[in-house]
């Protein structure tokens, strides 16, 4: 009668005995391709560098949507990032890209708050903010500008009530677009980091190979499909790695 507990057990031994040299080696090159990562963030704010180049892609890209309207310019993407970094951070550009993507959108929807007040005063941010927004509401909420001397027109009931539909509206849109900018930045950063952990798990092997096997360009073509799967499932693991130690930091705490 076949023992099945006992070649259970062997299948588990035969499995242990040639896949925990891989295990060890994923996990090795998952930890070095973290430390490496999180010491080349720490040293370079390359977070910063990529936050600041998509703020400003994404606001260039609002800018080309946004119709002339008014003085019949187009919006700046220029001025509305300087409008937005002096409202968010009192001009501190640095400490504003510097912050988790989460922060960043979160210090732009305050300042965001004070352009849907007074949207004359930070036209090209507030084009830029609102490119998708219906462009009869941007038009209505900027014709609302104070004259420059003299009392305000006072409006009747159907126009407060027009004017406070509009920006509302135009409320909605602009927090969606901030929310959009949130998730497509976080993604892509995400991408890029988990992107780099593969390519830093590729060198890993590769040095090894150089350091520790006779003929390293042999083995490497004999062995191309391993290689490969250990520097893919490698850089997979860096950021389990680094979510690990994250964990237990704040266990620490």
């Amino acid at each position: 009668m076949t023992n099945i507990p006992a070649a259970i057990v062997q299948m588990v031994d035969v499995i242990y005995a040639k896949a925990f040299g891989f295990a060890t080696a994923l996990a090795a090159v998952g930890v070095i391709s973290m430390a490496f990562l999180q010491t080349v963030k720490d040293v370079l704010p390359v977070r910063r560098w990529f936050q600041a180049a998509w703020v400003r892609g994404w606001l260039g890209n609002q800018a080309t949507q946004t119709p002339p309207i008014a003085t019949g310019s187009a919006a700046e993407a220029d001025t509305a990032e300087a409008d937005l970094v002096r409202l968010a951070t009192s001009g501190d550009r640095n400490a504003l890209y510097d912050l988790p993507i989460e922060q960043v959108t979160g210090q732009m929807n305050a300042a965001a708050q004070m352009v849907l007040d007074f949207p004359w005063r930070h036209e090209h941010l507030f084009r830029c903010l609102a490119a998708q927004a219906d462009v009869d509401d941007i038009r209505r909420l900027l014709d609302a500008r104070p004259p420059d001397r003299g009392p305000r027109r006072e409006l009747s009931a159907e126009d407060k009530s027009a004017l406070i539909d509009a920006r509302n509206r135009v409320t909605h849109q602009v927090q969606r677009s901030l929310d959009g900018l949130m998730i497509s930045a976080g993604f892509r950063w995400k991408l890029c980091l988990q992107i780099a952990s593969i390519v830093v798990s590729a060198l890993t092997v590769w040095v090894g190979l150089l350091l520790f096997v006779r003929e390293p360009i042999e083995v490497f073509v004999r062995h191309l499909p391993v290689y490969v799967v250990i520097s893919v499932l490698g850089g997979f693991l860096a950021p389990v790695a680094r979510d690990l130690v994250a964990a237990l930091q704040q266990l620490r705490k």
